[in-house]
């Protein structure tokens, strides 16, 4: 049985939704959520197998509860429901660590197939999206590859602290911060510090 948690705070949506969900045998809705606090809320609490997840809600949005859920480590699936669907939106909830993406004007038949697939293939992005998706992941596994020293370091240098400076805020050497420096470099195939800082903002470390 896939257990499924609900969370948009347009109240008809959701009812829409049970009712819907509600005919699928293996599919289960266990709760609801209207807001982003709440849904983290009920994560805690029930730890559904997927989420059903709108991105624009109140308290604290769905980019937040990603950020957060990614955090606590629970095994939830999210699939974002949304009538976004511009290239840098798809972009950012892959980064963020959506297992999928589905327009709110989709089909019965291809919710549940979302959902079944987020639960037994850990994703679902529609085929228009395939590129943005295999993009968006790419960017997402490389910024991985850093250690939680290195970005440090990254944030650093996007505050403008010079190699000395950085060196003796983190009680090492200035060698040592300039290898740091090149292997962040290399490993996200950027070509100076200058792109180093717009990855960093646009990840959101600063």
């Amino acid at each position: 049985m896939i257990t499924v948690l609900i969370a948009d705070d347009h109240k008809l949506f959701r009812q829409g939704m049970v009712a819907m969900l509600g005919e699928a045998k293996n599919i289960k809705v266990i709760g609801e959520a209207a807001d982003g606090y709440e849904t983290l809320e009920l994560l805690a609490e029930l730890e559904p197998k997927v989420l059903l997840l709108d991105i624009e809600m109140p308290i604290i949005d769905g980019f937040e509860v990603l950020k957060r859920l990614k955090k606590a480590k629970l095994n939830t699936k999210v699939l974002v429901l949304t009538m976004h669907s511009s290239a840098e939106f798809i972009k950012n909830i892959v980064k963020a660590g959506a297992a999928g993406y589905l327009k709110k004007d989709s089909d019965k038949q291809l919710l549940l197939n979302a959902i079944q697939d987020v639960h037994n293939k850990g994703n679902y992005y529609p085929p228009d999206t395939t590129y943005l998706v295999l993009q968006s992941l790419q960017e997402r596994n490389k910024g991985e590859l850093i250690s939680p020293r290195e970005k440090e370091v990254v944030i650093l240098i996007s505050e403008g602290m010079t190699t000395k400076e950085i060196a003796e805020k983190l009680f090492l050497s200035k060698h040592t911060i300039e290898s740091h420096r090149q292997n962040i470099l290399l490993k996200l195939d950027l070509k100076n510090s200058a792109e180093l800082v717009k990855y960093a903002i646009k990840r959101g470390w600063v």
